[in-house]
């Protein structure tokens, strides 16, 4: 048995140097490597020149990202600028249209007025509120004249009387309004009656027509226009309607008729001034 026994372990021992001598020719050939201090330093430092690097870049990149953000809030600006250039130009545009169909309404509303007219406008509504007066931004260097008629106009109620011119300065002149205390002209029935329309001042705004028949036929609503006898206003011109109608207790045989202008002074904004009167047209009356 002891025999026995000392076989199986020469048999082990023989078999581990075998073992032992295999692994050394395995690796006789592989070099290790050498491990120096500055190996060894450079290992160490290498978390700290990545986190260097790493901050480096992360700063470059905001920086760019800064410079575009600049770049892009610059761009926006400007964007935002053109956007209000734009805007402006086509309100601009918008007005310049709106005056230009003002225009050619006036044009053509001054081709329907069969005598020589000039376009004006209102400056001052103001200028005298007691004796009913406005200043126009035509005059004298137009060819404006004292006692020239003043008329206006709408699709409702078409060409009708404004007043009349009575003051002419170089570049303005002073218009006197129907309504006017000082005012005074004649004025047609739709029947063909006669009377006188007077003027009942500005905090009136309204008129007086007297001196109608009794047997005239007239109704609430009638237009009245101006007749044939003016020297200073053509024939056919609206005036207003009759808004009221009474019987004169001085004059019996006359009613008393009150008319409501078609011009008001808030509503009108473009007017014509007619370059007529009566003997110019070789019509003077006897």
């Amino acid at each position: 048995m002891p025999v026995l026994t000392f076989t199986r372990r020469r048999t082990l021992l023989t078999m581990l140097l075998l073992c032992g001598i295999s692994t050394a020719l395995m690796v006789w050939d592989v070099k290790l490597p050498q491990i120096t201090v500055r190996s060894v330093f450079l290992f160490l430092l290498y978390p700290f020149q990545w986190v260097w690097s790493s901050s480096i870049r992360l700063v470059g990149e905001t920086t760019q990202r800064v410079v575009a953000l600049g770049e892009t809030q610059k761009a926006l600006t400007e964007a935002e600028n053109q956007i209000q250039e734009l805007q402006t130009k086509l309100l601009l545009l918008s007005q310049l249209e709106k005056e230009n169909e003002e225009l050619r309404q006036i044009v053509d509303v001054k081709k329907r007025i069969q005598y020589e007219a000039l376009y004006t406008r209102i400056i001052n509504k103001s200028l005298d509120i007691t004796s009913s007066r406005v200043l126009i931004d035509r005059g004298m260097r137009d060819g404006v004249r004292r006692n020239h008629a003043v008329i206006g106009y709408t699709k409702e109620h078409g060409f009708f009387v404004i007043g009349k011119v009575v003051e002419v300065n170089i570049f303005t002149s002073v218009v006197e309004l129907l309504y006017s205390e000082n005012f005074s002209m004649g004025g047609m029935l739709p029947n063909g009656a006669l009377g006188v329309v007077s003027g009942q001042g500005g905090w009136h705004q309204y008129c007086v027509m007297s001196y109608v028949p009794t047997e005239a036929l007239v109704e609430v609503g009638d237009v009245v226009s101006t007749t044939t006898e003016s020297d200073i206003f053509p024939a056919g011109f609206g005036i207003g309607v009759v808004a009221g109608i009474t019987t004169s207790l001085r004059q019996e045989f006359f009613k008393r008729l009150y008319v409501k202008p078609f011009f008001h002074p808030m509503q009108a904004q473009s007017l014509f001034v007619l370059k007529w009167s009566l003997i110019e047209e070789g019509g003077k009356r006897e």
